[in-house]
C-alpha cells in the first residue's frame, strides 16, 4: 500500500500547484519517492514491471509513476464496503499551504504507517477493472479542465479565494465515494451542488461562451429503460397529464411523489408506466433481500445488504437509480473527453443531468452537433442554453 502525500493537502487535488511530496510503502516501510526538504528522489524506488497499489487516485492523476499501472485501494475498498479508506487529514496539524514539504518526515512517516488495511493479492480488481478506470477518467479529467472564474469571483466567495484561482481557473472535488456513487463537489466550503443564480455568476467561460445541455425528465426516462415503457419522443409529464387526467404541472408532482415516496394504487391503476415502477421496485427489492444485495446496472458494483443494512423497497430503489444515473452519465463524460481531446471546447462542470461547456467557436457548430449526438443517444431528450456566464444562461436551440 502505497500512501501519497501532496504539497496542498486541503486544496482540490487536481490544482496545477499541487505536488506530489511523498510516495511512502506503508507495508514494506519503505520510501518509495520524495519531493521533502529532508530528503529528494529523483527516479521512482519500485519494481517497473509491477503495478501500484495507492491509496489516493486523486493525489496520483498527474503523475504516470514512470509508466507503471496504478491501481486505487479507495475504489476497492468502496467496491468491497461501500465506503473509502480513512485518510489522515493534515489539516488537523497544520493548515498552512505546503507545509507538508516542511513536516518532519519521520512524524510524516509515523503517521502513514497507521490503520493500513492489507489485500491478499490484486485479483478483485478484475472484477472491477472497468468501474475503476472509467470512474477515474471521468472525474479527473473534469476536474483538471478547471472552470473559468470572473472578478465577481471574490466579491461573492470572498477574498482567501483568491489564492485558489490559477490562470483564471478554480478547481473542483467530485466525490463518489457516497452511498450511490453520485458524486458530490464541493471545496474550501464551495458546495457546487447548492450554487444560487447569483452565486453562478462568478463563473465565465475562458474560450468564447457556455453552453449547457441537460436532459429532459432524466430519471423518468431512465427507469423507462428499466421495465421498457417508451415515451417515445413526447412530453413525459405531457404523457402521465394523459393517462392520469391532470394537468402537466400536477403530473410533474405526482411523479416525483410516487417515484420516490412509492407508487400509490390509483396511480398504478391509471398508468402502464407506474405499474412498471411498481414491479420494478417489488424485483430490486426481492433481489436484495434473497441475494443479500443487488448489482448496479452498468458496471456491476455490489450494493450489499452488509453494507446498506437493511433498507426498505423504496429507499432500495432511490439508491439504485441514482447509481445508474450516475454510471451512464461516467461513461458519457468519458466518451465527451475523448471526443474533445483535440479540440479548444472542453466540460468544465457536471451536476447530475446537465453538462456545462465551455465552447470555442474556432471548433465550429459541428462541434454542438457531435456533443448533442453523444447525449442523445438511446433517445433522450436535452435542452440546451448558452450564456456569458454559468448564472446568466438562456435557452438556445442549435
Amino acid at each position: 500500500m502505497i500512501k501519497l502525500v501532496i504539497s496542498k493537502p486541503n486544496w482540490s487535488k487536481s490544482h496545477p500547484l499541487n505536488d506530489l511530496v511523498l510516495a511512502y510503502d506503508a507495508i514494506e516501510h519503505k520510501l518509495v519517492y520524495a519531493n521533502h526538504y529532508e530528503k529528494m528522489t529523483v527516479d521512482i524506488d519500485y519494481p517497473a514491471d509491477e503495478g501500484m497499489l495507492i491509496d489516493d487516485w486523486k493525489a496520483g492523476y498527474s503523475y504516470d509513476f514512470a509508466g507503471r499501472p496504478n491501481y486505487c485501494a479507495d475504489i476497492l475498498n468502496y467496491w468491497m464496503t461501500n465506503k473509502p479508506l480513512n485518510h489522515i487529514q493534515w489539516d488537523s496539524f497544520y493548515d498552512q499551504d505546503d507545509f507538508t514539504y516542511y513536516y518532519p518526515l519521520d512524524k510524516m512517516i509515523e503517521q502513514l504507517c497507521e490503520d493500513v488495511p492489507h489485500y491478499k493479492d490484486m485479483a478483485d480488481f478484475n472484477k472491477l477493472d472497468k468501474f475503476h478506470n472509467d470512474f477515474i477518467n471521468a472525474f479527473g479529467e473534469l476536474e483538471s479542465n478547471g472552470i473559468g472564474v470572473n472578478t465577481d469571483f471574490t466579491k461573492i466567495f470572498g477574498d482567501h479565494m483568491l489564492k485558489y484561482i490559477h490562470k483564471k481557473k478554480i478547481y473542483q472535488n467530485y466525490n463518489f465515494f457516497t452511498t450511490t456513487s453520485r458524486p458530490s463537489n464541493s471545496i474550501h466550503n464551495l458546495n457546487f451542488a447548492a450554487l444560487t443564480p447569483d452565486m453562478r455568476k462568478a463563473f465565465s467561460p475562458l474560450n468564447d461562451i457556455f453552453v449547457e445541455f441537460d436532459f429532459e425528465s432524466y430519471h423518468p426516462r431512465l427507469i423507462a429503460k428499466l421495465t421498457g415503457y417508451d415515451f417515445g419522443d413526447k412530453s413525459v409529464y405531457g404523457k402521465l397529464a394523459e393517462d392520469l387526467g391532470v394537468t402537466e404541472g400536477e403530473a410533474k408532482t405526482l411523479t416525483f411523489q410516487n417515484l420516490y415516496g412509492g407508487v400509490r394504487k390509483d396511480i398504478a391503476k391509471m398508468s402502464e408506466f407506474f405499474r412498471g415502477v411498481e414491479d420494478l421496485v417489488k424485483v430490486f427489492y426481492d433481489e436484495y433481500m434473497t441475494r443479500n444485495g443487488i448489482l448496479t446496472h452498468i458496471y456491476k458494483r455490489p450494493m450489499k445488504r452488509a453494507n446498506l443494512g437493511d433498507l426498505n423497497a423504496q429507499k432500495l430503489f432511490n439508491y439504485y437509480i441514482q447509481a445508474y444515473e450516475t454510471e451512464r452519465n461516467v461513461t458519457i463524460l468519458n466518451k465527451l473527453h475523448t471526443y474533445l481531446l483535440e479540440r479548444k471546447t472542453n466540460i468544465v462542470h457536471y451536476n447530475y443531468d446537465s453538462f456545462l461547456f465551455d465552447y470555442a467557436k474556432e471548433d465550429g457548430k459541428e462541434t454542438i452537433h457531435d456533443i448533442q449526438k453523444i447525449l442523445r443517444k438511446d433517445d433522450f431528450i436535452i435542452h440546451s442554453k448558452v450564456g456569458n456566464t454559468y448564472g446568466t444562461l438562456k435557452d438556445y436551440e442549435f
